[in-house]
């Protein structure tokens, strides 16, 4: 009995930060990664920080009481609700702005309420949601204006939930008995418009601002768009900036709008959101431009992927084009990017493959021989096998690639140059090198087992931490090579 009351999990309730409607019961598990993701997917939100009622930062389950009210933010810091402020599940208060019987010389002149507005502003006036009746009553008239809506809900919306604006002349909000309005959402603040931040922040109105960015209306928070405090955007709002504005007071920037929105959207909730119909290079060059340094790497590992998907050969391209050519001429296919493709057992002989990309591709048992690959990249290749005899990779990265057999001996006398090369953490297990030139290259950390270096030029290359067990170094030239912790064994010692 008691230990089935020990599994019980700790429910607690769990709200977006700013709110107090919308809470959800979740349970607690075991891992505060798991913890995130249930309420991210529960509120709709990329919740990153969790606090209590008083504010203070929860990052552990155990930390975690059972039953406790939480607050989910995007990463914002947590966000005070005064006592006073009415949501949909709390008691009304009073307006002091609504005429009234005993309110009339107490209403600011020139003030509307839109109690319930969860849309975007249209010509610069909301549009109401919720089918709420607006009267307005005049001194020589009894003229009604009525305002008929329907009603929708936004998870994670930088539209504002309630508006007060100015008009020509003071509206009442009179389908609520008692003069009561209800603050859905946000606050009365004499005339101000209030609402919601991307996350659910209550922001004044103040703080929203309008950009123009090559043509198209953006709205968002002051707070939003100087998040990222090294940024362009940062500095332009800046007090000391003197930002141009068009004829209805929103912010010039000459910037494409579709490269603008996933900036903006990263801005407001720490997540990089492209859709298929925008080029990502696109967006990259405008973060770079903006300066905001949290897309950058990101965007740039996308940039570097769609490259690989679209600009790929295949096998079937490259073996069109041997077929088109005698193995005897010089095929120039410098700058391609060969990345991932299976080029196993393909005779490749004397082409120029100067500075293409063989990242993870398969050349294992092919023929390279005589074939030009300076400053290629061959991380992570396979050459199992592959014959180099005569092959120039000066400059070349090999780190981690495998070329276990691989054999750059030419016994007609034409050396392999392997000047510079980056062999690191490369697996060589009884590769042939003998008489290649193999100066100041790179095997930190490589697997050298039963290598043959017989004759070959390794004047100042770095064999640190290398395994060189059974490997022939019979009259090679070590001047000058670093051979800290690397091992030997009896078999490397009497064959050198």
């Amino acid at each position: 009995m008691l230990s089935s009351m020990t599994d019980i999990r700790k429910r607690v309730t769990v709200f977006q930060n700013g709110k107090r409607v919308g809470g959800k019961a979740i349970s607690l598990p075991k891992k505060w990664s798991e913890f995130l993701k249930i309420v991210s997917k529960k509120l709709n939100i990329p919740a990153s920080r969790i606090y209590n009622e008083d504010g203070g930062e929860i990052d552990e389950i155990e930390s975690i009481v059972a039953k406790e009210i939480l607050y989910a933010s995007c990463g914002e810091h947590f966000i005070h609700i005064p006592k006073d402020i009415g949501f949909f599940n709390q008691p009304t208060i009073p307006n002091p702005y609504i005429i009234g019987p005993q309110q009339q010389q107490q209403q600011p002149p020139n003030i509307i309420n839109f109690p319930f507005h969860n849309g975007p502003i249209v010509g610069g006036y909301p549009q109401l949601l919720g089918g709420d009746v607006i009267q307005s009553p005049s001194s020589s008239t009894n003229s009604t204006t009525t305002t008929t809506t329907t009603t929708s809900s936004s998870s994670c919306s930088s539209t504002p939930n309630v508006l007060l604006a100015t008009t020509t002349s003071p509206l009442v909000a009179t389908n609520n008995p008692n003069n009561i309005v209800p603050l859905i959402g946000g606050l009365v603040n004499h005339g101000c418009i209030t609402g919601l931040s991307s996350c659910g922040a209550i922001i004044n109105n103040s703080e929203w601002i309008s950009l123009n960015v090559g043509g198209r209306i953006f709205s968002t928070t002051r707070s939003t768009i100087i998040r990222d405090k090294d940024s362009m955007l940062a500095k332009m709002f800046s007090e000391n900036w003197d930002s141009a504005k068009d004829i209805n007071g929103a912010y010039l920037i000459d910037r494409s709008p579709d490269y603008f929105t996933p900036i903006l959207n990263y801005l407001r909730c720490g997540t990089i959101i492209i859709d298929e119909s925008i080029n990502v290079e696109g967006v990259y060059q405008e973060a770079r431009f903006f300066n905001i340094t949290g897309m950058l790497d990101k965007l740039a590992s996308l940039v570097e992927r769609k490259a690989r998907s679209t600009d790929v050969f295949t096998r079937k391209d490259v073996i069109s084009i041997l077929l088109t050519s005698s193995s005897n001429s010089s095929l120039r296919c410098q700058g391609l990017n060969l990345a991932g493709v299976d080029l196993s057992k393909l005779d490749l002989r004397n082409i120029n493959f100067k500075m293409t990309n063989f990242k993870e591709t398969n050349l294992s048992k092919c023929n390279l021989d005589n074939a030009l690959l300076q400053e290629a990249d061959l991380s992570g290749a396979n050459l199992t096998g592959a014959s180099l005899r005569g092959s120039n990779l000066t400059g070349a990265n090999l780190e981690d690639c495998i070329l276990k057999g691989a054999n750059f001996e030419d016994r007609g006398g034409q050396r392999a140059t392997l000047e510079n090369v980056n062999f690191k953490n490369a697996s060589l297990e009884e590769a042939n090198f003998s008489g290649a030139n193999l100066r100041v290259c790179n095997f930190k950390s490589a697997n050298l087992e039963n290598c043959n270096f017989r004759g070959a030029d390794l004047a100042g290359a770095n064999l640190e931490d290398c395994n060189l067990r059974g490997a022939n170094l019979h009259k090679a030239n070590l001047i000058g090579v670093n051979l800290k912790g690397a091992n030997f064994d009896i078999r490397t010692v009497s064959s050198r």
